[in-house]
């Protein structure tokens, strides 16, 4: 089970757009926990995001680094001064610049989208595939109800015609029963494969709101 203690705490220095992207990034994210957000201006994409996400906000790195403790600080200042500050007092937080955590994430929405690719593919092949079988099957569960239903009533005109015959009808009309009973079966077998088949295209449909949440 994850704790609190396994998420890595992260500082933002710099309250730009990439900033931004990375702090919505990290709030979803469940292995990491944006602590603070660093910035001079208060009115900063990344400062405002904070202060909705309830990430403390601060106008100093100074003020971050004496009094939170965290795993990674990504550099975003844009400023020399201010990176040499920060490798100089980051403990033993890591420092990550901006341009390559960028970086990092573009791979990642890359290989997110391939990944994306490859499963519609895969699922588009499975209810294309499921979509051709049902036919298959419901052209034939068609052919057993015809059959079936033909049957029974042959059957009930047999067990009339042996009915006539009397006494020497007798054996012909205990077939005639079981030729009825079989196509009795033989309709409950094909309301059971019916039902089966509801089941299918259900998950056929299931799989096909899959596909528009991938893509």
């Amino acid at each position: 089970m994850e704790t609190n203690a396994d998420r890595k705490k992260i500082g933002i220095v710099g309250g730009g757009d990439q900033s931004k992207e990375l702090l919505e990034l990290f709030h979803k994210c469940k292995n990491a926990e944006p602590v603070y957000v660093v910035d001079p201006d208060a009115n900063a994409p990344a400062m405002i995001l904070a202060m909705k996400l309830g990430v403390k906000t601060l106008t100093k790195p100074e003020m971050a680094l004496k009094n939170f403790v965290v795993d990674l600080i990504l550099d975003a200042s844009q400023s020399e001064e201010t990176s040499d500050f920060l490798r100089q007092n980051r403990n033993d937080a890591k420092i990550i610049d901006v341009g390559a955590a960028m970086l990092f994430v573009d791979i990642m929405e890359e290989n997110r989208s391939k990944a994306n690719d490859q499963v519609f593919t895969d699922l588009s092949s499975v209810r294309q595939e499921i979509d051709r079988n049902t036919r298959d099957v419901s052209k034939t569960l068609h052919g057993i109800e015809k059959i079936s239903n033909e049957l029974e009533v042959l059957a009930i005109n047999a067990g009339i015609q042996a009915s006539r015959a009397g006494e020497f009808g007798k054996g012909f009309a205990v077939v005639a029963g079981e030729v009825k009973s079989t196509a009795r079966v033989a309709r409950d077998l094909a309301g059971d494969i019916d039902r089966v088949i509801s089941e299918i295209s259900s998950m056929s449909n299931k799989i096909e709101q899959s596909l528009k949440k991938v893509l």
